[in-house]
Formats: structure tokens, C-alpha cells, sequence
């Protein structure tokens, strides 16, 4: 099986890599170390935490604040993007921060024997097989953390249970986001006492300071204004949300507008939607405010879950098209209802529990959406409710980290304990 995946991945996806990475910055970068190129060799061995691209840096973040490490830690991801923001926020706490190699025997035994690590913790699900083999071949333990697996992904995976049960057998433990999600390691192929339910570490983000919000508050000078945010929005969405805050912009008094795209090459699609519509607009990096612009794009990176702490009611994206929605809690934590479109497969679970509580809303359409977004500037009273409902959402399904933290210390300790 093994053979028959490295000649699949060696002569077809790594030469497809290659010529995409031609024609893409995004798939190019870290192309050296992703081929094995690293150039340091840590002598003391290490905490390596994997985390592929924005999202799941953010779950490292919420884990690597909470962590007492007695060696050093270096994160790794596979984006650009994951890493600017892992840079950001996390140069102070990992030793190193660098590219996840690709999944080639030669990659992979050259990021084992540089990054020299005691423990591997992948955020969420990444299944390499070369990468597991090997770090099993060292006896160093492997563990998946806030693991799911989406139905569709578990449907494709489960035709091939014959070769992930072996692949699964190199991992010391996955500590699965929900129940659903531990039963679906176990059916396509994990050992069922390896496989645990700790909760979603989503539900623990850390809150930002107050004085972020106040200087956010500043900076876009929101004063007196009601403000609403599309986060995370997708190429096909752009023009169809935009129309929706014209429209809503006659119902609403001094309704604002901060658009923020998913990928930031598409800020110059919205730019030209936004002037189409004769919509006046700014844009973060120029430090434009609501002085002047009914609609700011925020075109930086990082900066969205902040940004939630000064809207009153906040879109998520990626659910009014094929994507399958986005994570809402950043906004959640800071008292903010969220509405999102109908496509919401990647995150059902944590949308049924926020509208379990009242503090999220989905919707099948834009008319909808509109509906809603009204209801719930024209009624402050509700958005009051809906705020409270929030604090009470994240109090009552937070503790997986700590759960996780736990776990790991627990292994640690009856390891060396056997040892």
C-alpha cells in the first residue's frame, strides 16, 4: 500500500505541485522547506505543533497560551497566510515557525531530524502517511487534536478505511471535536481506545483587551454609526451581499459596511463591485474611516477577530455558496450575534449549538438575510438578549482545551514513567 501511495504522490501530485507552484505565490512559497530545505538543526528536542493555514494557527494560539512547555515549541504550516499570522502573534513563544514539508520520505526525514521533536500535535485533521510511518519508525508520539471529519470527507475516506486503518495505527491518540467526529476515525480504520471526545477548543479563544476594541473603535470611527460586517466572504458572494447592503441601507439608519474577503487577492473584485454600486469605500491599510466611506474593506490579515468587537451584527461567509461556511466564535466571544447562509457543512455542529442558544441565526437566502439584519438593528432590545446569549453560549462549551492540555500531560507523565 505504501508503495503503491508514494509512487501515486512522487510522479503525479508532487510534479503537479510543482508546475501550479509556477503560476501561484500561494502554492510556491516555502517551497524550499516544504522539499526538505531547512536550514537550522535543533539540538534539544521539541514540542511540534502542525497547523495548515489561518484557522487552525488560531487554535495553536489558544493551546500555546494555555501550554507549560519544558522544551521549546516549533508551529509549522502549509499557507502563507498561516504563516504571517503565526509570525504575528506567536514569534515571541515558538522557537521556530516554518513550513509543513510534503508528505515525501526524503521531506518528511529531514523536517523530523531538524525540528528534532519529542511530540507531534496536529491541529484539526491532517492525515500523512510517509509522515506518520516515520515518526512511529523514531517511537516519537503523534497526536491529532480538535480532530474532525466533515461527512463528506468521511464518506470518501471510508472507501478507503483498508489502507487509513494503517496509517491510523501510526498515531499515539485523536482527540476528536465531537462524538460524531470519534465515531468517524473509528469507521474508517483508528483504534477506538485511541480516539477521544474533548469538546472544540474553538470555544476557547481568548477574548482580546478591551483596549483593542476601544483603539478598533478609533480607528474606523464608528461612533453613533451601526455597523455590520460580511466576514470572510467568497468570490461568489461578493456582489449578491454588497446588493443586499444597499438594499438594507434604506431600512437602516446610517447603516456601515466592513467587507472582509477570505483570500485578499480578491479585494480588487470588491472594489469594483463597491464602485459599481456608487458605493463610497476605504480601505484598511490606507486607515480610512467611516467619516467619509459607508464601506471599508478589510484587506489585512489576522485582524477580523478583533475587528468583531466593534460591529453590532455580523455575516458569516462561505455559506451563501458552495464553501460550507466559516467558524463564527471569534464574533461569538464578543457578544456579537451571528447570521449565516444555509451551506454551514464544515461547522454544523458548532452552529447547532449557538442556535441551540439563540445567539446565531441561519438563513436560506439574502432575502432572508436582509429580514433578519433588520430585525435586529430595529430592535435593541433583542439585540440585547442576543448578546447575553452569547457570553452564555461560549461559558457553557468552553474546557476542551484544558481537556487537551490534560491529556497530553498525562501521556508525558506515564511515559516516562514506563521509561
Amino acid at each position: 500500500m505504501y508503495t503503491v501511495y508514494n509512487f501515486l504522490y512522487n510522479f503525479f501530485v508532487v510534479p503537479v505541485i510543482c508546475i501550479l507552484g509556477l503560476f501561484s505565490k500561494k502554492i510556491n512559497a516555502g517551497k524550499k522547506e516544504k522539499f526538505g530545505g531547512y536550514n537550522f538543526k535543533l539540538l534539544n528536542q521539541t514540542i511540534w505543533i502542525h497547523a495548515v493555514s489561518v484557522g487552525e494557527v488560531m487554535l495553536a494560539i489558544t493551546l500555546i497560551n494555555k501550554i507549560n512547555p519544558k522544551c521549546d515549541i516549533v508551529l509549522t504550516t502549509s499557507t502563507p497566510q498561516g504563516q504571517e499570522l503565526a509570525k504575528n502573534k506567536l514569534s515571541d513563544k515558538c522557537k521556530v515557525i516554518t513550513y509543513f514539508p510534503y508528505d515525501t520520505n526524503f521531506a518528511v526525514k529531514r523536517a523530523i531530524n531538524a525540528i528534532n521533536p519529542k511530540m507531534v500535535i496536529i491541529m484539526e485533521t491532517e492525515i500523512w502517511p510517509n509522515f506518520a510511518r516515520n515518526l512511529k519508525a523514531k517511537n516519537i508520539p503523534l497526536f491529532i487534536v480538535n480532530g474532525r471529519i466533515s461527512e463528506r470527507t468521511h464518506n470518501s475516506y471510508k472507501k478507503l478505511s483498508f489502507f487509513f486503518k494503517k496509517v491510523l495505527e501510526n498515531y499515539t491518540a485523536i482527540l476528536a471535536q465531537t462524538e460524531d467526529d470519534a465515531k468517524r476515525f473509528v469507521s474508517i480504520g483508528a483504534n477506538k481506545g485511541k480516539v477521544h471526545t474533548s469538546g472544540n477548543i474553538k470555544f476557547d479563544l481568548n477574548k482580546p483587551e478591551e483596549s483593542v476594541k476601544q483603539k478598533l473603535e478609533n480607528d474606523f470611527n464608528v461612533s453613533g454609526k451601526n455597523i455590520l460586517i460580511f466576514a470572510s466572504t467568497h468570490t461568489d458572494e461578493n456582489e449578491k451581499l454588497i446588493n443586499s447592503y444597499k438594499e438594507l441601507k434604506n431600512k437602516i439608519e446610517n447603516l456601515k459596511l466592513i467587507i472582509a474577503p477570505r483570500h485578499l487577492e480578491k479585494v480588487a473584485q470588491i472594489e469594483k463591485i463597491l464602485e459599481e454600486k456608487l458605493i463610497p469605500f476605504g480601505k484598511r491599510t490606507l486607515k480610512d474611516t467611516f467619516d467619509d466611506k459607508d464601506a471599508i474593506i478589510l484587506d489585512t490579515t489576522g485582524e477580523l477577530g478583533s475587528v468583531y468587537s466593534i460591529a453590532d451584527v455580523c455575516v458569516i461567509c462561505g455559506s451563501f455558496d458552495k464553501t460550507g461556511g466559516h467558524n463564527p466564535l471569534e464574533a461569538t466571544i464578543w457578544g456579537k450575534p451571528t447570521i449565516t447562509g444555509a451551506n454551514i457543512k464544515n461547522f454544523r455542529y458548532i452552529y447547532k449549538s449557538l442556535c441551540e442558544l439563540d445567539c446565531s441565526f441561519v438563513v436560506k437566502d439574502t432575502k432572508e438575510l436582509k429580514e433578519k439584519i433588520t430585525e435586529l438593528f430595529n430592535n435593541k432590545d433583542y439585540l440585547e438578549k442576543i448578546q447575553s446569549n452569547c457570553t452564555y453560549a461560549i461559558e457553557k462549551n468552553s474546557g476542551a482545551t484544558d481537556f487537551t492540555i490534560d491529556f497530553l500531560e498525562k501521556y508525558n507523565k506515564e511515559k516516562y514513567e514506563r521509561n
